[in-house]
């Protein structure tokens, strides 16, 4: 109770590593954990040692950073066009926003977004989230999606979603990733930063989602609770150092618009070149959400990791899924992530009976089909609504 400020230094101590406690006379103190390990080679017998030297992440190298910079010269030189092509489409999605996370709104927020990015070939992941809204009677009114190519741009406004596609925004392969961290998944990462960054610059509050989700419950009431976050993160799962310290899943996150959350979403496209370099745009944020908590206090909450249950769940805590299946137990929604690629995301699915797309829904019979049988493939019963 006599403390004004605490201090929390997180460090793992073993048999070689020490932990050093050094007092200070002034204010102006390191708000790091500064590493050094013994070398010979140089003067001090000491050299300094990156934070992520565990997870072997590498430096981007000059044809990566250019590669990130052709990109961002082609955004930003059109931002303008952009933004104003963007904000009259979430203007219309934003009136959908739930009454009660309405309340809890910022002042400058101009309401809630549910943000997502897709290319062709994850279309069905995309309706198979919108059945199950479907199912449970849940408006998702307010979702805009992000399109990637233009076979998806199309089909998706056949079905009814807000859908949004510029040029600056780069070009996509249609197909979906074959595998964590290989070239279309990391492709795919630009439009994931791109379209959370613009959404939050245009003064909205978003919940961004992957396309393989599926939804129990509306969880706007949830966020509700808490005004006082600035981001919510679902449990990785994960207790690596590559996603340490917070280890957030980039596949479900709100982020509430402020100064503190404009500034982390402009950096972290920014930051591209370092997402190409360590194949993974979860472990970029993972690291920036540390940095931004200590330098700007933005607030961070990670998710329960049964009332908002990832992959790790479903492979690593069986009685959780048996309670649901129960129907003991009802979550918000389920990621199911911690795959090899989307063949195992669609066995999963269907192993768990969250698979509700009818054989004739299948991707690969999409093609050519009228826009009544996209429509009724994508809102089951909501078609006609």
């Amino acid at each position: 109770s006599a403390c004004r400020e605490i201090d929390v230094v997180v460090a793992q101590s073993g048999g070689d590593r020490c932990l050093l406690l050094s007092a200070a006379n002034t204010m102006a103190v390191p708000h790091h954990v500064t590493r050094w390990q013994r070398d010979d080679a140089t003067a001090t017998g000491w050299a300094a040692m990156s934070r992520i030297h565990e997870s072997k992440q590498r430096m981007p190298g000059e044809g990566t950073r250019k590669r990130a910079r052709t990109l961002a010269v082609r955004l930003l030189s059109k931002l303008d066009d952009v933004l104003a092509s963007l904000e009259p489409l979430l203007a219309r999605a934003a009136k959908h926003t739930d009454p009660a996370y309405r309340k809890t709104m910022g002042a400058d927020s101009k309401g809630a977004i549910l943000l997502m990015c897709i290319n062709w070939g994850n279309l069905d992941l995309l309706m198979n989230f919108l059945r199950s809204a479907c199912d449970r009677n849940i408006d998702v009114g307010n979702l805009v999606v992000f399109a990637a190519d233009a076979q998806v741009e199309q089909a998706l406004k056949d079905i009814g979603v807000a859908v949004f596609s510029h040029n600056a925004l780069g070009d996509f392969t249609a197909t979906h990733a074959r595998s964590y961290g290989d070239h279309t998944f990391v492709e795919m990462m630009w439009l994931k930063l791109t379209c959370v960054y613009l959404t939050n610059a245009l003064g909205y509050d978003l919940l961004f989602q992957d396309a393989d989700l599926y939804w129990w419950k509306a969880p706007w009431a949830y966020f509700a609770e808490r005004p006082d976050v600035d981001t919510f993160w679902m449990d990785d799962g994960a207790r690596t150092s590559r996603f340490a310290p917070l280890y957030p899943n980039t596949g479900y996150y709100l982020v509430r618009y402020n100064d503190r959350t404009a500034l982390l979403c402009e950096t972290l496209v920014g930051m591209y070149d370092v997402v190409l370099a360590w194949q993974s745009h979860q472990a970029v944020v993972s690291q920036v959400l540390g940095e931004f908590h200590a330098l700007h206090a933005l607030t961070v909450k990670i998710l329960d990791k049964e009332t908002f249950p990832s992959g790790k769940q479903l492979h690593h805590n069986k009685p959780l899924f048996q309670r649901i299946h129960a129907g003991e137990f009802e979550p918000f929604c389920f990621h199911m992530c911690w795959t090899a690629g989307k063949a195992d995301k669609l066995k999963f699915l269907k192993q768990e009976k969250l698979w509700l797309l009818e054989p004739e829904c299948e991707l690969g019979r999409l093609k050519g089909v009228s826009t009544a049988q996209l429509r009724k493939c994508a809102r089951g019963g909501c078609a006609a609504r």
